[in-house]
């Protein structure tokens, strides 16, 4: 479908109805002006279908360059489209509400009521673009095919004129009122009727069936991949999930060979292990501008390792008339001795006691005590 479609021209057009009207620029520039998707988006149908459907795609906005009125199309059907690039519909009629329509949503304009595409039928407006992509109502005006109205009545006044002219006898000679009539008949009858057109109305029904088919073709295909992207999420979640539940169960064995090692205390392994779990496989660390990048979490896990043994000292240190005792890593090659840990606890203990109270003053008062 092009980015816009020649759907109507000024100038003395014929309508369905067969009223001869003229539409000047200006009227054509009002009635893009007024176009409204708000109050009426005009549908894009095949043929004039008396309730404006079904609809194979709408009208997004109407413009007038050059003496031709101009609309583009938007939420085209697909199937659609494929079967106007493929020539099945090459022409274009428009159908427009009067100024003084009941149903017109712009009273004082002609209105964009729909845009027909047609197959072996050609527009009354000549002179259109060809598209790449009736029943009568109160206040309506549809441009589809009227040469065989126009035809019957050239050959009606012909045969008057010869009446007048020559007389009947001569008239009937040249042109029998039986032919007159015939054609005013074929012209009379509904451009639906398939007496009217029989090829026309068959290829017609064979292309709706065409559009249906592949209607159908696309939303199974549509279905079938939604299925496939569901099954695919379902999948990459249920993986994903036993990804992190192995990742976190090795993290935890990690962290219990720490605390059977004394360098971490049991209280301290589900936050540390929930902590590990958070940093990504892909993360690396960096030391250095000429440094080797290396995984955070395998840098992580040899910094702990290296960790000294957790001394822990209760009150098993000192008994219990010591009071308190602290919890005291010492370094490598360094004791910590026992009165200076409980000195430190009882400290420790009477600055919990004493929010604010400076460190060396919390032990001088312990020491006093």
């Amino acid at each position: 479908m092009t980015t816009s479609l020649d759907i109507f021209r000024s100038g003395r057009h014929t309508a369905s109805s067969g009223a001869s009207l003229a539409f000047s620029e200006a009227d054509l520039a009002a009635t893009a002006a007024a176009y409204d998707p708000a109050l009426h988006e005009a549908p894009i149908v095949v043929g004039h279908p008396k309730d404006n459907g079904p609809a194979y795609g709408w009208v997004k906005s109407l413009g007038f360059t050059e003496g031709h009125l101009r609309a583009e199309p938007h939420q085209v059907d697909p199937a659609f489209a494929e079967l106007v690039q493929a020539g099945r519909f090459k022409k274009i009629s428009a159908s427009f509400y009067t100024p003084d329509a009941p149903a017109n949503p712009k009273p004082g304009v002609y209105y964009l009521r729909h845009v027909g595409f047609l197959g072996a039928l050609p527009p009354s407006v000549k002179g259109l673009k060809d598209a790449t992509f009736s029943d009568s109502h109160e206040g309506v005006l549809e441009f589809g095919d009227w040469d065989d109205q126009i035809n019957a009545g050239l050959w009606r006044g012909l045969r008057d004129w010869i009446i007048g002219k020559f007389g009947l006898d001569e008239a009937d000679k040249v042109l029998p009122t039986w032919s007159v009539d015939q054609l005013k008949t074929l012209a009379d009858q509904p451009e639906d009727d398939p007496t009217n057109n029989a090829a026309y109305a068959e290829e017609e029904k064979r292309m709706k069936t065409e559009l249906e088919r592949r209607e159908a073709d696309l939303k199974a295909r549509e279905e079938t991949h939604n299925r496939q992207v569901s099954e695919f999420k379902e999948r990459s979640g249920a993986l994903e999930t036993k990804e992190q539940e192995t990742r976190r169960a090795e993290i935890l064995a990690f962290c219990e060979v720490l605390v059977t090692a004394g360098q971490l205390r049991p209280a301290h392994k589900e936050p540390l292990a929930s902590f590990m779990a958070q940093i990504r496989p892909e993360d690396v660390l960096t030391f250095g501008e000429a440094g080797t990048p290396e995984p955070s979490l395998g840098w992580f896990k040899t910094f702990l390792g290296a960790l000294p043994k957790q001394l822990t000292f209760g009150e098993t240190a000192g008994g219990e008339k010591d009071g308190p005792t602290a919890d005291f890593s010492a370094a490598p090659g360094y004791e910590a001795r026992t009165e200076d840990l409980v000195l430190l606890g009882r400290a420790q203990a009477y600055q919990k006691a004493n929010p604010g109270t400076e460190f060396l003053a919390a032990v001088a008062a312990v020491q006093k005590g």
